[in-house]
């Protein structure tokens, strides 16, 4: 009788499948291979998370990004508050049996600040102003419209980003390296290596908006990295800059001389490579680069942009503000930044690679020894210190294109915080630390007893040189041409004053270029700096710089943007970080991008479309208000006066009704209709056209796997540009479809709990699929 019982147990153990309960009182066989539960997840949160975010968070960014607007004048400003929705007039039910929008009203309170020109009196005046009746989503995350229910395709696009690749000359078949900046909204910026004549060797070149290409060194000259004549001056003689990039700690060797021996050639040969390191493509593009000082380079930039139009100066600096770092203009998006993030920091090429030097942690103690190989667990480890802002550097820009990235940093970052600037006023024990104050370390002892947190400006740093008898006129000459004087600190860290009291460095101002230090103030200084220890903060565009061997045992320089960067526009430090990619992709560190991965394409879903054409709507709306406060009386002007809401509900309207995203609900059955809303397309305003898509962006790709259904496609034009989302895929905050797995243990068991990864995650871990 024993041996029966085992031998049913055994058989039991044998089947294919396993008794679950459902309920109460029944139970199922569950045939699946992998065991523990996993819920279905809500199959329509793709539509009804997204439609959420947008009523309480993307209406006010848009808000924010258009208000407050200011007539030519700056006498009259228009401010936004706060919005709010009323009930909708009718149901969902009721607006179908009645054939109009199931909406609600859309209201705005705004604050309208009128200054008299000629008494300087101000005026404000409050008012809610109606925009218009906004479409709403109903429980099924479908919109009525006319009557009729629509759903909002989901899109899938190109993630901004960087990106690189690498290609072969059909003639020479010599390898070419290609990288691309792409924005969501904005300016594309484009770094190519290429070789025209043989004897001129390769050079790198650069493409803003897709326009002619012109030598990269024209960019960075005219954002900072470059000369201006001084009187007297030798151009040719090159010492006072040794001695000046020696005192920052940058070492060059072997640095090409200029045949022609032509002005700031040798200069500018000097300055780059101590840099960005030595390259035969940097020597050649400035060899070939004719530009001398940042006005030309500027004027150059607009001729490039604008070849019609007689270039200014006034007019270059504005282009260029508007190109890149005008958050209006140019917006890579919460998804771009993470992406930029993730790609151009310090510890993204260090994978493979052996450390050059000890990494010591914010509290100087040795967190990882050199020599030691990075691989995943170190590297993630690594990013965790690394991201408290140590290693960082300043390289050359100008203030007037560093926008105000305000960040809360944590004080117990310690040494992560020397070199930063506030940017807002803190008093601590009776003493004021004023914005725009270059942190030492012993400001920051001070800070990290008393507060937990401090706000810094990100993207900036400034970097510390003591003064001395050798170094003192290269440094004021260069150094303030190169970046900006920020502090100036004795032994004790205290701030170094005139006769009058007054500081001889002012404080960091954002957007404003400071002038020079008096010859007077300069001598003073340079008398104190021979009798006691003065330091001299130097502001730049923040760098994190790290250095590896490869295996064949060459130092090379990995050059990341900073860590702190929250700004949704591009930034000198993510240009700086770009092109040093660039470099050591050629190189062989860092890798080459596949576009077609689902870790460099990202989902657009309801509320990110409709925030879109929200923003059309109040941009035109926007030039309708500055129209009127020009040409109606002062007296007269209300915030209701002011305001067409025309120009916003025609978007709108415009956007439900004949957008190719917006669809009639298939109706022939609730699986249909489920089916529709977590559809995908790769068409629509921003995609691609079904007549330029290309073999390999219709192709099944490894990473769709529990991602998107390799099967459930169109037959026809739009095969491969319309497809489904599987069962269990979700989206996460950045728009990337994430997957659940299991995680195996050491000893080869499976985890019941499921972690969601999207496809970039999932490449740092080995993933089998399931019948294994």
């Amino acid at each position: 009788m024993k041996k029966s019982n085992e031998r049913m147990a055994c058989m039991d153990s044998n089947k294919a499948y396993r008794i679950v309960s459902c309920g109460k009182k029944s139970t199922r066989r569950d045939y699946s291979k992998v065991s523990g539960k996993l819920e279905l997840p809500n199959l329509v949160e793709i539509q009804t998370d997204s439609f959420k975010w947008f009523t309480r968070q993307g209406i006010q960014e848009v808000f924010e990004e258009i208000y407050p607007i200011e007539n030519y004048g700056k006498n009259i400003k228009l401010n936004f508050i706060r919005y709010h929705f009323d009930e909708p007039k009718y149901n969902a039910e009721q607006s179908m049996y009645r054939e109009c929008n199931y909406a609600a009203p859309l209201y705005a309170e705004m604050e309208l600040e009128i200054t008299d020109p000629e008494t300087g009196e101000l005026v404000t005046k409050n008012e809610e102003v109606y925009l218009g009746d906004f479409p709403l989503m109903t429980e099924t995350g479908t919109f009525i419209i006319n009557g009729a229910e629509r759903v909002i395709v989901s899109q899938i696009v190109r993630s901004p980003g960087a990106y690189f690749s690498e290609s072969y000359d059909d003639k020479t078949g010599k390898q070419n390296f290609e990288c691309e900046l792409i924005p969501s909204r904005g300016t594309w910026l484009e770094f190519m290596t290429e070789q025209k004549k043989t004897m001129a060797g390769r050079t790198i070149n650069v493409s803003i908006d897709r326009r002619r290409k012109v030598l990269f060194s024209i960019l960075f000259k005219a954002i900072g990295m470059s000369l201006n004549l001084e009187v007297n001056e030798d151009t040719l003689d090159t010492t006072e800059m040794e001695t000046f990039l020696h005192t920052i700690g940058r070492n060059w060797e072997d640095v090409a001389q200029d045949p022609e021996n032509r002005e700031y050639m040798n200069l500018y040969l000097l300055l780059y490579t101590a840099f960005f390191g030595k390259y035969e493509e940097i020597e050649n593009s400035l060899l070939n680069d004719k530009v001398k000082t940042t006005q030309e380079a500027l004027l150059s930039f607009y001729e490039n942009q604008r070849s019609d139009e007689i270039p200014t100066l006034d007019g270059s600096i504005s282009l260029m503000q508007a190109k890149f770092f005008d958050h209006r203009r140019y917006d890579l998006t919460k998804a771009g930044r993470y992406k930029l993030g993730k790609k151009l920091n310090a510890i993204a090429r260090m994978d493979g690679m052996t450390l050059a030097h000890d990494i010591i942690d914010v509290d100087g103690n040795v967190y990882m020894e050199k020599g030691l190989m990075i691989h995943r667990d170190e590297r993630n480890a690594l990013r965790e210190e690394l991201a408290k802002g140590t290693y960082c550097t300043a390289y050359p820009f100008r203030a007037e294109f560093h926008e105000a990235d305000i960040v809360s940093i944590p004080t117990s970052f310690n040494t992560g915080l020397v070199g930063r600037i506030l940017a807002k006023d803190i008093e601590v024990n009776g003493v004021l630390y004023e914005q725009g104050t270059v942190l030492t370390q012993k400001d920051v002892d001070v800070l990290k007893e008393n507060k937990e947190e401090v706000a810094i400006y990100a993207g900036l740093f400034a970097k510390p040189v003591v003064l001395t008898k050798e170094n003192c006129n290269a440094v004021f000459n260069y150094g303030q041409r190169l970046y900006v004087l920020g502090r100036l600190t004795n032994a004790k860290g205290q701030d170094i004053v005139d006769e009058d009291m007054e500081l001889v460095a002012q404080r960091y101002m954002i957007g404003v270029t400071p002038d020079k230090i008096s010859d007077e103030d300069r001598l003073a200084v340079s008398q104190r700096a021979l009798n006691e220890e003065v330091t001299a903060w130097l502001v730049g565009a923040c760098i994190q710089e790290v250095y590896v061997t490869d295996k064949a045992g060459n130092e090379i320089k990995i050059a990341g943007n900073d860590p702190f960067a929250n700004k949704h526009t591009i930034t000198m430090s993510d240009m700086y970080a770009f092109f040093s990619y660039s470099l050591n992709v050629m190189e062989g560190v860092g890798t080459t991008d596949d576009i077609d991965m689902l870790g460099n394409r990202r989902i657009r879903s309801v509320g990110e479309l409709i925030q879109n054409q929200f923003r059309i709507g109040l941009s035109r709306m926007e030039r309708v208000v500055k129209e009127r406060m020009s040409i109606q009386e002062l007296d007269s002007l209300t915030p209701r006066k002011l305001t067409n809401i025309r120009p916003l509900t025609a978007a709108i309207k415009e956007f439900f009704s004949s957008s190719q995203l917006s669809q009639f609900m298939d109706q022939q059955n609730p699986l249909a209709e489920l089916t529709n809303k977590r559809r995908i397309s790769a068409l629509g305003p921003g995609g691609i056209t079904r007549d330029r898509a290309s073999y390999e962006v219709r192709d099944v790709h490894s990473s769709h796997y529990g991602r998107i259904c390799p099967i459930e496609t169109p037959e026809g034009p739009n095969i491969g540009l319309i497809s489904n989302l599987t069962t269990y895929a979700k989206i996460n905050k950045y728009g990337f479809i994430q997957t659940p797995y299991r995680i195996v243990n050491k000893d080869g068991t499976v985890q019941e709990e499921a972690v969601y990864l999207s496809a970039d995650e999932e490449a740092d871990y080995e993933t089998s699929n399931l019948e294994l």
